[in-house]
């Protein structure tokens, strides 16, 4: 047996960083210098004794194999899109780039089995096109009708080629509940993340904002322009001509909640659109605010400008398409030690928490899989037929 295993420097630069882990222990921990630790994270491929590679490993809570796998395509730290940039320490976008990273080559290695719905965004836009507009233009080339609700956002954008993914992973603040990124060889495959939260209204909105980032800001480094995407977002979930035809002849939060029940979108968001769009003044906007900010969840003491009344009417969206994908292609349920092996080895518990994300498929596919299931012989994977 060898004595050294060859080990890519990307990979352990992945699993530190989407472990959160600072240099210098690791480093002492294999007796190296941090210099020769960053030496090692930018080398392309460098031979490890192998005791040192098992306790890296173990340390960093990923199967060895993993750090001898040619990794896939980086994604630029800059490319990531959400607000506030400047605010947030390179170390946690570091961790998020990873983790975009192996959601990517998930979805690669499932693309080999399954075919991934085709991207219908319309990228072909003006530069200067406004974040309305281009919203109109995006609920059309997904054949939204301007007159009706979108029904599930995130399985909208699922079947437009737009893969969302829902995981409990640190985010930078409490502000961030969403980031998108364009990945790929020529930056084709775009991606969502979101943190699970527990209003629906709010995990609608900032896929909805994630988006707008998406179409309006490709290739786009740096900061970003958060209101462009806010727009894109209020006018995507409720158009602007059927805002002003449904607007109330008196404007209080009581008035305004059929529209968030029909239209599925915030009370604080219908008040922002309805003031870009002129339809209530600047110091009436403000007081309906002072009022969402006053009012509280008699059960939870909460107040409305956190969590809105009705945030419990429904259950939150969450995605299907990494689970579909699975199905469908290797007629599997998605399990963590499943994307784990298909992956090459990034670590179950970081498969986890992609696969605790994912949407129940509808019970008539979960018997069909069963059925699948009990029919192979246990050792035998069956994939798509050709």
């Amino acid at each position: 047996m060898a004595e050294t295993i060859a080990v890519y420097g990307y990979r352990v630069r992945q699993a530190r960083t989407i472990r959160h882990s600072p240099i210098k222990p690791l480093a002492q921990m294999l007796d190296m210098s941090p210099s020769a630790w960053t030496a090692l994270e930018r080398s392309t491929c460098t031979d490890l004794p192998r005791l040192k590679l098992r306790t890296l490993a173990t340390r960093l809570r990923f199967p060895a194999e993993f750090f001898s796998q040619p990794p896939g395509l980086p994604i630029h730290r800059g490319s990531l899109l959400f607000r506030s940039k400047k605010s947030i320490k390179v170390a946690q976008i570091d961790a998020l780039t990873t983790l975009a990273e192996m959601i990517v080559e998930l979805l690669a290695a499932l693309g080999e089995h399954a075919t991934q719905p085709p991207l219908r965004l319309p990228m072909a836009l003006r530069q200067d096109i406004s974040p309305e507009e281009a919203a109109r233009q995006t609920r059309q080339a997904l054949d939204l009708p301007e007159s009706e609700p979108i029904p599930h956002v995130i399985h909208t954008l699922e079947r437009a080629g737009v893969p969302v993914a829902v995981a409990d992973v640190d985010m930078p603040d409490a502000r961030h509940d969403a980031f998108s990124v364009w990945g790929g060889d020529f930056h084709e495959q775009p991606l969502i993340v979101a943190r699970p939260v527990n209003s629906w209204e709010r995990t609608r909105w900032s896929i909805a904002h994630e988006a707008g980032h998406l179409i309006l800001h490709r290739g786009t480094t740096g900061e970003v322009d958060e209101d462009a995407a806010n727009r894109f977002a209020n006018e995507f979930l409720f158009p602007a001509d059927m805002l002003r035809e449904e607007w109330p002849g008196a404007v209080t939060l009581t008035s305004l909640m059929p529209l968030k029940q029909r239209w599925r979108m915030s009370l604080a968001a219908i008040i922002t659109h309805g003031k870009h769009l002129g339809l209530i003044e600047e110091h009436r906007a403000t007081g309906l605010f002072k009022q969402l900010s006053a009012r509280r969840d008699p059960h939870t003491g909460v107040t409305w400008r956190i969590q809105e009344p009705g945030w419990a009417d429904l259950e939150p969206e969450r995605p299907r398409l990494l689970a579909v994908m699975a199905e469908r292609g290797l007629e599997q349920r998605p399990a963590p030690d499943l994307f784990t092996t298909l992956t090459g080895g990034w670590a179950p518990d970081l498969m986890e928490q992609i696969t605790s994300g994912l949407r129940e498929a509808p019970a008539v596919v979960q018997e069909h899989a069963k059925t699948a299931q009990s029919s192979l012989p246990s050792n035998v994977v069956t994939l798509r037929r050709a």
